[in-house]
């Protein structure tokens, strides 16, 4: 029997973000998730530019739905590289893209990054995505468990991503699909804080996918949502379980979504409209006296505010680069007009930039955010290894059977010893 797929999206910027750099689309054929990377507003716009591309495969095809969904994932990296070649501030931004093309039949996956899908079927829940992170090659030879992953000082590090660069490597595969399957896409705002246990759980009980949207989006600000959290979730019934009089109707949300917005903001703008509003009559006596008081709470919440921030900016730490080393920086990467909200707090030293393999020479410039220093100084620790281990030529092995990274590593200035 035929089936027909259902969907829901969901996207919400979380308890700490400022602004959401996740876009999620959710169409009759397409489910999409994209999250950006490279701040300073570029990494909304990478991950809208690849929404944008990958929504042209929402429809029926006739041929292989993986030269499709390919052939779009290409155009949204090909994109990428046209908008950061035409504005030099958005240089290395990037994002994530993780879809799932329908055809009726069956679903085309692509993926690359860290955004995941998963596929729950009588109520079991695997992920059919792999991570392209640092953390999860670790996973892979078995240096720590996934259980660690999840509380790794570099468990952002992604290797792999659309950043305009070509040739790319997505992972593609085919899924088959049957009657009462459900799958998920969701940026890493959710599954770094919500578990895979919690996951299944939520989709095998929710009654729709609405309802199943709604309740792993309230389960990440539970948990404190640190990230911007987009979830996209798919239900395929047999044809004649569906309700009728449903529409075709496609979700887009997040970034993605800013476009709609803003038609609907010019709407709202509009002189006409604003011209027959009702107004409210002014008050004539005391002028002054709200514009003071308003000035006075100003003043007490700003100082209030001032003692509070900085105590906090002192707490955080970051891994960054000062005279082409490594080096770990007391406060955050953000500046004041003039005042500089972070200062230099050590350089471990041994540790060129240039001694990284790329895609960590590329994550320590656009620096690594830490919780604390003790943080800080294991992520400097793991970036020494990945460099030892990158120019090492000879190895040794040490009374007690561990591998000992000797002082030959190939690199002027990368100390390795220990």
């Amino acid at each position: 029997m035929p089936l027909t797929l259902r969907y829901a999206a969901r996207s919400d910027v979380g308890l700490v973000r400022e602004g959401n750099e996740d876009s999620g689309y959710a169409g009759p054929y397409l489910l999409a998730v994209a999250d950006g990377m490279g701040g300073h507003a570029a990494g909304e716009v990478a991950s809208r530019a690849a929404i944008e591309e990958l929504l042209n495969a929402d429809h029926l095809t006739d041929g292989d739905p993986l030269d499709v969904l390919a052939a779009a994932v290409i155009a949204a990296n090909g994109r990428i590289d046209d908008m950061a070649r035409a504005d030099p501030a958005r240089a290395g931004m990037g994002t994530t893209s993780t879809a799932l093309l329908w055809n009726g039949v069956q679903l085309a996956l692509g993926h690359i990054g860290d955004s995941r899908a998963y596929l729950l079927r009588n109520g079991s829940l695997t992920q059919i995505t792999r991570d392209h992170t640092f953390v999860q090659s670790l996973v892979d030879d078995g240096r720590i468990t996934p259980e660690d992953a999840r509380e790794h000082p570099a468990r952002s590090v992604v290797t792999k991503v659309l950043q305009g660069q070509s040739p790319i490597h997505p992972d593609y595969s085919i899924i088959d699909v049957y009657a009462g399957d459900r799958v998920l896409i969701c940026s890493d705002g959710l599954s770094d804080v919500v578990t895979d246990h919690e996951i299944e759980a939520t989709l095998a009980h929710a009654h729709t996918v609405d309802d199943a949207a709604d309740q792993l989006i309230a389960m990440a600000l539970d948990a404190g949502a640190p990230d911007n959290v987009t979830v996209v979730i798919g239900e395929f019934l047999e044809a004649d379980a569906a309700v009728t009089g449903e529409t075709a109707e496609a979700f887009v949300v997040g970034s993605a979504a800013e476009t709609v917005e803003d038609q609907t903001a010019e709407f709202h703008q509009d002189p006409e409209a604003v011209r027959y509003a009702p107004r409210a009559r002014r008050r004539r006596r005391r002028r002054w006296l709200r514009p003071m008081i308003a000035v006075a709470a100003l003043i007490v919440i700003g100082w209030a505010g001032l003692t509070c921030a900085n105590g906090w900016v002192r707490d955080q730490y970051y891994v960054g680069v000062s005279n082409g080393q490594v080096a770990i920086y007391q406060g955050v990467r953000h500046e004041l007009g003039p005042v500089h909200l972070s200062e230099l707090y050590a350089v471990p030293g041994g540790l060129p930039l240039e001694a990284l393999p790329t895609v960590y020479r590329d994550e320590v410039g656009a620096t690594i955010a830490a919780d604390d220093l003790d943080e800080a100084e294991q992520v400097v620790h793991t970036l020494r290894l990945r460099a030892c281990r990158a120019h090492q030529r000879e190895t040794t092995q040490t009374s007690s059977g561990q591998e000992w990274l000797g002082d030959d590593v190939g690199f002027p200035g990368l100390l390795c010893a220990e």
